[in-house]
């Protein structure tokens, strides 16, 4: 027996207790294991009908009370027959159910494989599984409309239509090769031939351009503030964390190590990081946190530079600036709340985005800070409304290859080569679609995808 002629069983929902836990088994034998459990078969209720029944073990011995549900086949999430068995949220209960599934003929299910096997029964291309990996794993609520667009099938939705183009525009040509001394074979000219590769190429470009949202909203940013020691960087990492993540205190060098916190800006998952103060000590623990604080900050998305505005900039500030001067960066002045006594115009890197005063004691300009952070890691207003983003490099990477295909193609129009030779482009441009939508893919690039996924989905 196939791996995919077994029946296999895991829990549906997180570990842990809770009010209700599911049990799910999808494959030929769903029913007959369901039954043995609950005592119930499909005609015992309609289809997606709850039923109220007893849960057993594999000795027969009822273990929970709880609801069973039938999803005859194709009409279920994996396209076989699949049982939900509702249970109360008790782990020994929930493993009690899944053990009897097993003794009962069941195979534990491995990561994904409900999924892969909706997959492989044309229930969702690779597209709408990466969407329902991300939006099971979404941190903000924009990352989670992203991914359910994606999962709806958004980008298939734009994707094959340009690949019927394809295919419809490599029949012509082909044609035209084949049959050239016919006199009734359709002909496109070059012209002609140039003018569709390009709409097409027009309407990838497009699609290319969302990459950079969608990675955004799907693997989020890392904000990065730097400076030299007790210019407020603690205290500014728990204002905008909106708790006390760090320890505040007047003495320098508080913070030896990197601290984080998860925060959402502009609809992406934010990672703040607050850094040792950047400067050379001979403390060999103050030392390693610097030494990690720098190679934090060559990796950040954004750093804020944090001075005290309180005081002109010390050499110890300008020795620092110069390490992130390159980096993309707004300059902070921190500590409004007392009199100004530094403007930030000597500090204009190449890489500095904008400059602002706040104070993170009291709040003040915090949230011109956060608006400011937003436009640069953010990808703006309605950015995915209008259709799901690409999100991950290996679909980057396919519309790259179907571009970089037209490109020559169009070229070989432009100059007037043998039909064969752009012929050969956009089958190869038609090929690199197929692969992103999964209708073309190695195992390899299958296990990568769904291994991501939890052991019920």
């Amino acid at each position: 027996m196939t791996r995919e002629e077994e029946t296999i069983v895991a829990p549906a929902t997180p570990g842990g207790t809770g009010a209700v836990s599911i049990v799910r088994l999808s494959g030929p034998d769903a029913f007959r294991i369901a039954g043995r459990l609950t005592g119930l078969s499909p005609s015992d209720a309609p289809p997606r009908t709850l039923r109220r029944c007893p849960v057993r073990n594999g000795s027969g011995e009822i273990v929970d009370t709880g609801l069973a549900v039938f999803f005859p086949e194709p009409h279920s999430f994996t396209g076989e027959d699949v049982v939900e068995i509702h249970l109360h949220g008790n782990p020994v209960v929930v493993e009690t159910a899944v053990r009897a599934a097993c003794g009962a003929g069941a195979v534990p299910a491995e990561p994904g494989e409900f999924s892969r096997r909706a997959f492989h029964r044309g229930k969702m291309d690779l597209t709408q599984a990466e969407g329902l990996c991300d939006l099971i794993a979404a941190r903000t609520e924009e990352a989670a409309r992203s991914a359910l667009r994606q999962m709806r099938g958004g980008i298939r939705e734009a994707i094959v239509p340009l690949r019927e183009r394809l295919l419809s525009l490599l029949t012509l040509q082909e044609a035209a090769i084949d049959f050239a001394e016919e006199d009734d074979t359709p002909e496109i000219t070059c012209l002609q031939l140039k003018e569709r590769v390009s709409e097409i190429m027009e309407r990838l470009e497009e699609l290319l351009r969302s990459y950079e949202a969608g990675r955004r909203f799907r693997d989020g940013a890392t904000v990065v503030i730097a400076g030299v020691a007790n210019v407020g960087k603690s205290r500014l990492l728990n204002r905008l964390a909106g708790e006390e993540r760090a320890i505040v205190m007047e003495t320098p060098g508080t913070t030896r190590d990197y601290l984080h916190a998860d925060v959402a800006i502009g609809g992406v998952p934010v990672t703040l990081i607050d850094t040792a103060g950047l400067r050379e000590t001979a403390d060999p623990v103050e030392r390693e946190g610097v030494r990690r604080s720098r190679a934090i900050v060559a990796s950040a998305d954004l750093v804020l530079f944090l001075l005290d505005g309180s005081r002109p900039a010390s050499t110890g500030d300008r020795s620092a600036y110069e390490e992130i001067a390159s980096l993309p960066h707004l300059v902070v002045l921190n500590k409004s709340d007392r009199t100004a006594a530094e403007e930030g115009s000597g500090f204009a890197g190449p890489g500095k985005r904008g400059a602002l005063r706040l104070s993170a004691k009291t709040g003040e300009g915090i949230g011109n800070l956060v608006e400011a952070v937003a436009r640069e890691v953010a990808p703006g207003e309605g950015a995915i409304r209008a259709q799901a983003p690409l999100t991950r490099a290996r679909q980057r990477l396919a519309v790259e290859r179907a571009l970089a295909a037209l490109s020559r193609a169009k070229v070989a129009a432009e100059e007037g080569l043998p039909l064969e030779f752009p012929a050969a482009d956009v089958r190869e441009a038609a090929g690199a679609l197929a692969e992103l939508l999964g209708e073309v893919a190695p195992d390899e690039v299958l296990d990568a995808i769904f291994r991501a996924f939890c052991v019920g989905k």
